[in-house]
């Protein structure tokens, strides 16, 4: 019985199925292993008309044949015997003249087959296969594997120049933490040096004296020394890892030094308000003293222009007893002040001073026995006469004295 070989690819049984002599065929076509839809229609029409079948179909596009280096039997004969193929084969027998051996067939009257024929014949047996020599594409294979090659050493480049990269980029950051650090120590004492006059001051000298607890506190604090370094030979990773940890300490010492400074600023502000406290109070002590200085001076001086003086200077320190000045404001007011008073306090004295200095004279120049009438009558003109230069014009003299009073300084500590 002849069968198709199942090893024809499609182009191969499209070709076998165009000779209408293997026909025959027909009901094999759908069991084929490389048949298609098309081809097993065809065939069904072919068997049922043979004549309006036609050409078979064309196999698909995607399909290419292959390429064989050896021809292979396209139909296969299963009703050559064993026994035929084997009387088929050649027997080896002695040559008695030359000494070799010889080929010839076992049976009389037996023809050779050619080669075509002898290979459907190794095809008849259902376990036999039929050898297929394929091209093996060296040429192709050595471009792949020198591709892969290529795309490889440049993969594993990539990686190290990123690695390289890598391990710089984080050196040059742990480096550049490490100065950020020696910067900020630097700024830590500038700042502690700034500090160090207002810790030295006491409760009485700010209005807030929780604010000198505070930065007494804060300057206690220690910033740590870091062990961590950015030696070169030290790995990416590792190298990230000490920066993280000295940029760490450096944003803690930052706080630190941020809290300093705005403790700092608060105990200036403190003093400063303290101060303008102190200046308040002296400035209404003051104005308590010239006003009983300027009640106690009148008919004292020689001048009321000074006593003018010293009530218009009154005057303007009430006012600024009302509205909240600066420190320069109440102590240059307070400075004012102590000048005119002292003023007046130079006048009353000059005053006290000249009626001491008549008294005595009128006393030495009185004789006794004489005539209290003629006495009064020659007293007189002497009294005008020392009288005169009082009245004439407005004294100029400069302050010889004193106050009883100590003045307020020009600055308050």
């Amino acid at each position: 019985m002849r069968r198709i070989n199942p090893r024809l690819d499609s182009c191969e049984l499209s070709d076998l199925m165009s000779d209408s002599a293997n026909w025959d065929l027909l009901t094999q076509i759908h069991e084929h292993p490389n048949t298609w839809p098309e081809l097993d229609q065809w065939a069904a029409h072919a068997i049922a008309d043979p004549e309006t079948a036609g050409a078979p179909p064309e196999p698909l596009t995607d399909r290419k044949p292959k390429h064989r280096l050896l021809p292979i039997a396209p139909i296969i004969d299963d009703e050559l015997s064993r026994d035929t193929r084997n009387n088929s084969t050649p027997v080896s027998k002695p040559d008695k003249r030359t000494g070799t051996t010889i080929d010839t067939p076992m049976g009389v009257g037996e023809h050779a087959k050619d080669d075509v024929s002898l290979a459907e014949d190794s095809s008849a047996d259902s376990t036999d296969e039929v050898a297929v020599y394929r091209h093996i594409p060296v040429t192709r294979i050595a471009g792949i594997m020198l591709v892969l090659v290529i795309v490889t050493g440049l993969a594993a480049g990539l990686v190290m120049a990123k690695k390289n990269y890598d391990h710089q980029k984080a050196l040059t950051s742990c480096n550049h933490v490490i100065k950020q650090a020696d910067i900020v120590r630097i700024a830590w004492d500038k700042v502690l040096k700034q500090a160090e006059p207002y810790v030295k001051l006491q409760d009485k000298d700010v209005q807030d004296p929780k604010s000198l607890e505070l930065l007494a506190k804060i300057m206690q604090y220690q910033p740590s020394i870091s062990t961590e370094n950015c030696d070169p030979s030290l790995t990416a990773d590792r190298l990230n890892r000490n920066r993280a940890e000295i940029g760490r300490e450096n944003n803690q010492l930052r706080t630190q030094i941020r809290n300093l400074h705005d403790t700092v600023g608060t105990v200036k502000a403190s003093q400063k308000q303290q101060q303008i406290d102190n200046a308040q109070n002296i400035l209404s002590q003051t104005i308590e003293d010239a006003d009983r200085l300027y009640k106690e001076s009148e008919n004292k001086v020689r001048d009321d222009n000074t006593r003018a003086r010293l009530n218009e200077q009154i005057t303007h320190a009430r006012l600024m007893t009302r509205d909240h000045q600066s420190l320069d404001v109440y102590d240059r007011t307070i400075q004012d002040l102590n000048e005119v008073m002292q003023i007046v306090r130079d006048s009353m004295t000059t005053v006290e001073n000249e009626d001491t200095s008549d008294a005595g004279h009128s006393d030495g120049s009185t004789q006794p026995g004489s005539d209290p009438q003629s006495s009064n009558q020659q007293s007189a003109p002497s009294s005008e006469g020392l009288s005169s230069p009082v009245t004439q014009g407005n004294p100029t003299w400069e302050v010889p004295g004193q106050s009883a009073i100590p003045s307020f300084p020009d600055q308050l500590g």
